[in-house]
């Protein structure tokens, strides 16, 4: 449940729960008594659940007892500074998809652009966390293994998936959001690059959009660069293509030059934190992280990135040996890149986890990051925080952005914080003042309100959903 108490009605159908499996019935009994009345109405929707629910939370009790005991897990919000460049940036950004947003409203037609609104919301929210994101450039990564399938295609095929990957409307069809790295496949669904990776590495290698059957793998989904080519019947040379369009998402991508004008506020104060790790740990839960040893002023001074990194390689040199390790999340892949190039100048081992990497890949950098002491950092896409994951080597835990849905943060979390973990947890979310990120934490509360009333505590234990047209107002408008 994430919108409404409406989001339950189709389960109470698909298990012909009756009177409930009828929407007049459940709106007659469920939804009016709970817009009437909310306590009243909650209870009796409690009362419903409980009879056909199976659920168990980390704060199920059997016989008095919990029936897992956790150590105790601290969640700190810490609230980042924009440098007085990316203050800039973001006003302009944030001024300008205010007003298309009204434009929208005063035509009536919201609903109509929603795919082009949570665009807008996307620059927002990634404006947040470095202003490359925003820039909007495209790695067009070529899927080697679908150029010889895609020049087969016939013209209009391939002139038709470009159009689909090309479309303004195009949105990704397992994440909800406009497509980070947007790829196409063969029965015309667009995906992010990361989303459809991941799906493909599990047994269902059917569409995961909706009414589509259409069997898919990796050698059937298409960049937009792999589809130009074919249409520009510029494929002299299979290994030429693919080693120049690397090269070109080497440099472009993988390895952006940073200088202090943009190293973002964000990844400075994650590197704080990681940095911080060194120190000796206090075991007090109101005194997590320690001081760092060089100046507050080295850190965060955003005109010098020189001295921050300096600092940063003199911090290392001088510290212990990291004893407690961090996972740090983000949703977007080109984030990791940025993050990662700071970590390699700071010296930090890390691994890498997301979407796009095998089975195997990801198997070895767990591995690593679990039995290597001098591992001390995983970063980690949030899509790539699947259910099962044990990364209990970690103890503490850093969000770089936030999610729509709060339980989607939740299991990543619940990677370190989960059966095997024998130290207290600690989180540290980074969220930028007075953004659109303060409107989301509120949004989330709600969310987690409304589950909470419908199951009668406290623990989430729900999906992601589509933001609503309520949503889209709050989050433009406040």
């Amino acid at each position: 449940i994430q919108n409404a108490v409406d989001d339950l009605y189709s389960y109470f159908r698909f298990l012909k729960y009756d009177p409930y499996s009828v929407y007049n019935s459940f709106c007659s009994m469920v939804k009016f008594p709970i817009s009437k009345n909310p306590s009243n109405g909650y209870r009796k929707l409690q009362a419903v659940l409980k009879a056909i629910m199976l659920r168990r939370t980390k704060g199920t009790h059997l016989d008095g007892q919990p029936i897992i005991t956790l150590p105790p897990k601290y969640v700190k919000l810490k609230k980042v500074e924009f440098s007085e460049e990316e203050r800039d940036f973001y006003s302009r950004l944030e001024a300008d998809s205010r007003a298309q947003f009204q434009a929208y409203a005063d035509s009536g037609t919201v609903k109509q652009n929603y795919v082009n609104i949570l665009l807008l919301l996307l620059r927002l929210r990634q404006a947040c966390d470095h202003p490359l994101l925003v820039r909007g450039y495209d790695s067009d990564s070529v899927f080697k293994s679908s150029i010889h399938v895609a020049k087969e295609l016939p013209r209009e095929q391939q002139s038709c998936l470009l159009n689909c990957l090309e479309a303004s409307l195009a949105i990704c069809h397992l994440c909800s959001d406009p497509p980070e790295d947007s790829v196409v496949a063969i029965c015309g669904h667009v995906f992010c690059n990361q989303c459809i990776s991941e799906h493909l590495t599990g047994d269902d290698n059917q569409c995961p959009a909706t009414s589509c059957k259409a069997q898919l793998s990796v050698c059937k989904i298409f960049s937009k660069a792999t589809l130009k080519s074919c249409l520009d019947q510029s494929f002299q040379n299979h290994s030429d293509m693919c080693s120049a369009s690397e090269s070109s998402d080497q440099s472009e991508l993988v390895e952006p030059q940073l200088t202090g004008r943009f190293d973002s506020s964000k990844i400075k104060a994650a590197l704080e934190v990681l940095q911080s790790l060194a120190k000796p740990q206090v075991s007090s839960p109101n005194n997590v992280f320690m001081e760092p040893s060089v100046t507050d002023a080295d850190l965060m001074d955003n005109s010098n990135s020189t001295s921050f990194s300096g600092a940063s390689n003199r911090l290392v040199s001088t510290c212990p040996v990291v004893k407690e390790k961090a996972i740090v999340f983000s949703q977007w892949t080109r984030m990791l890149d940025l993050l990662e190039t700071c970590l390699k100048e700071s010296s930090v081992e890390y691994r890498r986890l997301d979407g796009t990497m095998s089975v195997a890949a990801r198997d070895k950098a767990v591995k690593d990051f679990n039995t290597l002491p001098e591992v001390s950092v995983m970063i980690m896409s949030l899509k790539a925080a699947s259910l099962g994951l044990n990364m209990v080597a970690a103890c503490h835990v850093i969000l770089l952005d936030l999610w729509w849905n709060p339980t989607t943060e939740d299991q990543a979390i619940d990677r370190a914080h989960r059966i095997g973990q024998t130290r207290p947890v600690t989180v540290v979310r980074l969220t930028v003042k007075d953004t659109v990120e303060d409107r989301i934490l509120a949004l989330q509360q709600k969310k987690r309100e409304l589950v909470a009333s419908a199951f009668g505590e406290d623990e989430t234990g729900s999906r992601q959903t589509r933001l609503t047209v309520d949503d889209l107002k709050y989050l433009f408008r406040g």
